[in-house]
């Protein structure tokens, strides 16, 4: 079965003092995979502590910061609950101070797997990471949490899931996405000025077209 991206979400960028980030997702009844995608920004380096769905911990797959301001990360949970609207809940670790906080997920159906998630950061322009465990049909998916705010605006390269352009206070854009791979090392790409970043991404894995293809085969019997 093919990989076939679901349903997206996202939350209300925030900056405040709070701990949580809580937003809505509803998963179809086929999907058997949500990547949650939260990003936060504060003065130093902080992480987030937990992420559940319906209560259910997501397992992080990455934290990239980029030492100085922004956070990106990614989260996965297989098998979610589907059918209704369940919160999606971030959690930051410890007592953070005022912190500028966004994310969004999407669900997919036809999953089997997911690859190495990984990360990247600068203060160039036009940030980039390279998923290099993709394959031809993968789904990669990625996020980019940018210092650049009022300064500049941020393009996705590939499908956009959701962004906040100059969100909350004009400080920060957030903007994810997912494209299809066409083999080896997919790039994740956005068009954007120079200033800090953090970006994360990973493939989204489904039944290879050689498994498949197996799978059609008819069965002979001796």
């Amino acid at each position: 079965m093919a990989v076939v991206p679901d349903t997206t979400s996202h939350a209300t960028a925030v900056v405040n003092a709070g701990t949580t980030l809580t937003w809505a997702h509803t998963c179809g009844a086929s999907a058997n995979k949500l990547i949650i995608l939260p990003a936060v920004g504060i003065d130093g380096v902080l992480q987030y502590s937990s992420v559940t769905y319906n209560t259910v911990p997501a397992t992080q797959l990455i934290s990239q910061g980029n030492g100085t301001f922004c956070t990106q990360e990614i989260w996965s949970l297989d098998n979610p609950d589907t059918g209704s609207a369940f919160n999606i809940v971030a959690t930051v670790t410890g007592s953070p101070g005022t912190t500028k906080r966004a994310a969004a997920a999407i669900s997919f159906s036809g999953v089997t797997s997911e690859g190495t998630a990984v990360g990247n950061s600068g203060v160039t322009a036009n940030p980039s990471v390279t998923v290099t465990d993709s394959a031809n049909g993968d789904y990669v998916v990625s996020s980019l949490l940018s210092d650049i705010g009022s300064l500049g605006s941020t393009t996705e390269a590939g499908t956009i899931i959701f962004e906040d352009e100059d969100f909350v206070d004009g400080d920060l854009d957030y903007n994810s996405q997912y494209q299809v791979a066409t083999g080896a090392n997919a790039v994740a790409s956005w068009t954007s000025g120079a200033d800090g970043w953090a970006a994360a991404a990973v493939a989204i894995k489904g039944a290879s077209a050689d498994v498949l293809a197996q799978s059609l085969m008819p069965q002979i019997c001796l």
